[in-house]
């Protein structure tokens, strides 16, 4: 079942899988990376459930399409162009191939809600979790007990741009914190054991509505980037877990339309354990303002009419 409506019109889509590496430059005309575009070629035929059939997409790693030159008037035939991500890179793309472009966020929303910051801010990140921007801060981090840090730059995908530190920095590990202060600076957060990740998607559209889809369950590997997607069950959280799962998605929507986003979006979250052996829920550990994954899984739709 796809992300829209039957009733919808068809969709050229641009899987666009990289856009935090984008939001992460300065401004600029954006060309994917060939490494990273070889990197990211497995992952295009997962992210194409969101397809719906009758839907087309462009090879994100093809040269862009020249537009049209006499512009179609708009149809069902006239396919609607949708971006994992709507950078401005995307957009040109899909403008180049003649799709019609909905409204969508500016890039200032894009970078600001994709920014780790934001959701630190609102509360997000493991326990004790902090943005750190310079050097003093990096030392306080570095200077408590806790033996095991996950850093996290202020844009990442896929595991991306993150760094686990076990005891003392290496040399490396100083030159990659060094190179994040550089970048902006970073998400310092105690590395905890993880017992299940979950998540939720949710939909805000352009009047500042949103709807929710179901809780799922991520399945992920030794560097926490995704795997695989299932709709969770009874046995993986509690009805009070759930609960406040549902409440901190409501919430993220909220300062989601705050800021003046629009579009899909979801937040990571998992169970822990905590140093006294209990297991708790952290509600928010990541925000995604774009599609992921695991969209098509969770299916967050508004009702007809």
């Amino acid at each position: 079942m796809s992300a829209r409506g039957s009733h919808a019109r068809r969709r050229l889509w641009l899987f666009n899988l990289d856009a935090e590496l984008e939001l992460a430059r300065a401004r600029g005309p954006y060309q994917t990376p060939l490494r990273v575009a070889r990197a990211l070629a497995p992952m295009l035929e997962r992210a194409s459930t969101l397809m719906a059939p009758g839907d087309a997409s462009l090879d994100p790693l093809a040269p862009p399409r020249r537009a049209p030159s006499t512009p179609r008037a708009a149809s069902d035939d006239h396919l609607l162009g949708v971006a994992w991500c709507p950078t401005p890179s995307a957009l040109e793309r899909l403008a180049r191939a003649g799709a019609e472009l909905p409204p969508s966020p500016s890039v200032e929303v894009l970078h600001r809600v994709n920014h780790r910051r934001f959701a630190i801010d609102l509360g997000g990140g493991a326990p004790g979790a902090r943005f750190v921007s310079d050097e003093n801060a990096l030392a306080e981090v570095l200077a408590e007990p806790w033996q095991a840090w996950l850093f996290k730059r202020a844009y990442g995908f896929a595991g991306r741009g993150q760094r686990r530190i076990i005891g003392a920095p290496s040399a490396d590990d100083r030159r990659w914190l060094a190179d994040s202060l550089r970048l902006g600076g970073f998400v310092a957060e105690p590395w905890l054991e993880l017992v299940r990740e979950v998540g939720i998607h949710g939909l805000i559209d352009a009047n500042r509505r949103f709807v929710l889809g179901r809780v799922c369950v991520q399945e992920t590997n030794e560097y926490r980037a995704w795997i695989s997607t299932r709709l969770a069950t009874a046995e993986d959280l509690s009805p009070a877990q759930t609960s406040q799962l549902l409440s901190r998605a409501e919430s993220v929507a909220a300062a989601l339309i705050g800021a003046g986003y629009f579009g899909p979006y979801g937040i990571d979250a998992y169970l822990f354990k905590t140093p006294s052996g209990a297991v708790e829920l952290n509600p928010l550990s990541e925000l995604n303002a774009r599609y992921s994954m695991g969209f098509a899984i969770g299916r967050p739709e508004f009702p007809p009419g």
